[in-house]
């Protein structure tokens, strides 16, 4: 085996990304492999599917334990709760789990894994929406074969979701030192004129084994033990996973004291000096910072608060001595060390929770300025929906049989039906056709935020599929629509169903287009950005318009599932349009003028060579 053949394993194996902290010091974070996250995921998946089915339960459960919420409407309020249930279980899992557990899920935190960003802060709201918001696409065509195919072809395995958050996804689990146990220590008492036996090839296998042993399985321990004395050329009655540790003690405590093989130059004999003075400080650190991770750092006293970032400190400075030393051989110390450095770095710079001021600021300013912002997105949106809407009306005003191939039976039986009750008075939807109310309000808002949603992730498909959507919905849903009721001559019907909820609804869908146009720009046209910087910088963007998007269709949602279908004059649906187009130019008006705050810039990072 060549010298450094030991050191070159581990890189082999695990692809890591180095990282600058505010410190100065260079930690290394392993990168979590595509194995590992799908095992991650289909912990989640399974916990989704119980939350699914326990939802489904109670929602069937509750009108049976209680009838008498018939005669309140209390059954359409457990639909509407089942409604958006499911849709928050789907849509919000991640995003919820990954923003408030600083990054993990519990598939996450069983296999030891975290979200964080490229420079190795903590994740906020934001970054946890765009990264789980473009997992629709991930997923396609079946089972994240197209996240997969990123991860693999990409040097930081990211999915799309975390080109567009500017997030990596770590391994966490402590590698730690096991401390000596009292036979250890009883039979390396009196080893003080121990010389150092291994030269720096054999003493990296053992260090390895030493660091890495308390992973492993029992009977993985003591096969590799086996094999490992067999490999040193010691022979000992003792135990064998023992009888290393003791040898591996002799050995620090030899190079402590520089005393190691004559093949071992100057900057190993610091290298294990280093080592062997750190460890039991690392050791403790590892034990704190375990401690304040299950209680969480606004749990500590001021007091304990500076002892732990003093605590911090000396590690990191260790880290950077230690590379020194280390010359870029990449030895699990570093590794170790490393990875120590960097779950307390997590920690201490962990995006703090947004408090409801900073949320107020976001939703009155933030959003309606990127709305104002994207104006050329929006336009272009705008003219995909609307053109292709405004042609198909023509086209089947002009040529009424193009409506029969457009659209389903059921929308062509619902305008002869009109036709038939004629065109005043009549409304869009016969008598008892559809409940209106609460259930559904919450149908139609999570339908309208899920194709919406969709809207927004097909920006990474360089756009395709939001062009696709805006068109097809300008057609077909839209254009196709409204040119079968005029060639019927009941356009006021589904004009006035339309009007009370349309002017939010449309405008919901253009913004949404925009929102997935900005992200096939930052693909398609980065300028004088890297892509990945103009995804990251367009994808943060993107989610502000999202955002408006939300509240626009939680408020057509309302109108449509309770002012829509009623049976209020048009001239009341016509005024509901003009007011909500009112509110909206009011609302997309708000913040002008103000100063934006500038973020502070994040820690850089580089691949690990």
């Amino acid at each position: 085996m060549p010298a450094n053949a030991a050191d070159r394993t581990r890189p082999l194996l695990d692809a890591t990304v180095d990282v600058e902290t505010p410190e100065q010091v260079i930690v290394s974070y392993t990168l979590a492999g595509v194995g590992t996250r799908g095992a991650a995921a289909l912990i989640d998946l399974l916990l989704m599917l119980v939350l699914t089915v326990t939802l489904t339960y109670a929602a069937a459960s509750v009108p049976k334990l209680a009838p008498g919420l018939h005669g309140f409407g209390g059954r359409g309020w457990v639909r509407a709760t089942f409604i958006i249930g499911q849709f928050l279980i789907l849509w919000g899992y991640f995003v919820a789990f990954e923003a408030l557990w600083d990054g993990q899920t519990p598939g996450k935190r069983v296999l030891g894994l975290r979200v964080v960003r490229n420079g190795g802060g903590g994740i906020d709201m934001r970054a946890s929406a765009a990264r789980n918001l473009i997992r629709f696409v991930d997923f396609l065509p079946l089972g994240y074969f197209i996240g997969m195919v990123a991860m693999v072809a990409n040097a930081r395995n990211q999915r799309l979701g975390d080109l567009v958050a500017g997030t990596i996804v770590v391994r966490e689990r402590l590698l730690r030192h096991q401390r000596p146990t009292t036979t250890d220590t009883a039979e390396t008492a009196d080893d003080s004129a121990h010389v150092a036996t291994l030269d720096d090839e054999r003493f990296a296998l053992l260090d390895r084994f030493v660091h890495r042993q308390s992973t492993l399985d029992d009977a993985s321990r003591t096969r590799i033990a086996a094999a490992l004395i067999a490999r040193l050329g010691i022979e000992t009655q003792a135990d064998a996973v023992n009888a290393l540790r003791t040898l591996h003690q002799q050995e620090l405590r030899a190079r402590q004291r520089a005393r190691p093989t004559a093949s071992s130059g100057a900057t190993r004999r610091e290298e294990w000096s280093l080592i062997a003075e750190g460890r039991p400080r690392w050791d403790a650190f590892a034990t704190e910072l375990a401690s304040v991770r299950r209680r969480g750092l606004h749990t500590l006293r001021e007091e304990d608060v500076t002892a732990f970032v003093e605590g911090y400190r000396e590690v990191a400075t260790d880290l950077a001595r230690l590379r020194t030393a280390d010359r870029g051989r990449g030895g699990d110390a570093v590794f170790a060390l490393s990875r120590l450095v960097s779950a307390g770095h997590n920690l201490l710079y962990r995006r703090p929770t947004q408090g409801l001021e900073r949320v107020v600021r976001f939703v009155t300013f933030d959003v309606p300025r990127e709305v104002r912002r994207s104006w050329r997105h929006v336009a272009v949106a705008s003219a995909l929906l609307f053109v292709p809407a405004f042609v198909t009306i023509v086209a089947i005003v002009r040529e009424p049989a193009l409506a029969t191939r457009m659209l389903p039976p059921s929308m062509i039986a619902r305008a002869e039906e009109g036709q038939r009750r004629g065109s005043t008075g009549a409304d869009y939807l016969p008598n008892g056709e559809d409940e209106k109310g609460s259930a559904l309000s919450a149908f139609l808002m999570t339908n309208n935020i899920r194709v919406a949603l969709v809207a927004f992730a097909g920006g990474m498909t360089a756009g395709v599929l939001t062009v696709y959507a805006l068109v097809f919905n300008g057609m077909a849903a839209l254009g196709a629509g409204v040119g079968l009721y005029i060639t019927r001559g009941i356009s006021g019907q589904i004009l006035g169903f339309v009007a009370a909820h349309g002017v939010l609804e449309l405008s919901a869908i253009c913004i949404s287009g925009a929102a997935g146009l900005l992200l096939a720009t930052g693909m398609l046209v980065p300028g004088d950005r890297t892509r990945r910087e103009a995804l990251v910088a367009n994808g943060v963007r993107s989610l502000h318009l999202v955002a408006c998007v939300v509240l626009f269709l939680v408020l057509a949602g309302l109108i449509e599932g309770n002012i829509s279908p009623s049976k209020l004059p048009d001239s009341a649906k016509f005024a509901t349009a003009a007011i909500t187009a009112i509110f909206m130019a009011w609302y997309l008006s708000l913040g002008r003028g103000a100063d934006t705050s500038a973020s502070m810039p994040p820690a850089t990072a580089r691949r690990a060579p």
